[in-house]
């Protein structure tokens, strides 16, 4: 149940959140937009990351997304273990990078050393860094305003 006052209606919370404020709702949705149709990262490596992110945030709406539309995407195993992404042999070095990068944006985004640029910009082209980091301000920041204002959605969202 969410902490603010929605809009009535019979649409999931969150959407009804984004109606408080038409605008900025535009803007939220157009940022989500852009970073799941507009970036040129492989489906794995930005699902690593999204939800490496979400259970950090605890954000339930994140957790609760899978992206179903790539055949090559992760698997609910590896949804459920990217916590153990040091450990999880079935993820890629990319993947590896972008669920540690993920983690560091969230909990040490100062600490990203250039031990950690090495490695990344072995695995990534400059402009896939930056699109990592677009993507992961948006997740982190939607995520957690998602929680704290307490906006969910009725069912599993597939991406």
């Amino acid at each position: 149940m969410a902490r603010v006052d929605l809009p009535d209606g019979d649409d999931d919370e969150l959407l009804r959140l984004y109606g408080l404020s038409p605008a900025m709702g535009a803007a939220a949705g157009n940022f989500t937009a852009a970073v799941y149709g507009d970036t040129s990262l492989p489906t794995r490596v930005r699902e690593a990351a999204r939800i490496r992110i979400a259970e950090l945030n605890q954000c339930p709406v994140c957790l609760d997304t899978r992206t179903t539309s790539d055949p090559d995407g992760l698997t609910e195993e590896e949804y459920l273990r990217i916590a153990e992404w040091r450990q999880l042999d079935s993820l890629s070095a990319r993947e590896r990078i972008a669920a540690e990068f993920a983690e560091r944006f969230t909990t040490d985004h100062l600490g990203l050393d250039d031990d950690f640029w090495s490695r990344a910009r072995a695995e990534f082209t400059d402009a896939e860094l930056f699109e990592l980091g677009v993507c992961c301000a948006s997740w982190l920041g939607l995520g957690r305003m998602t929680q704290i204002f307490g906006a969910g959605v009725s069912c599993r969202i597939e991406l």
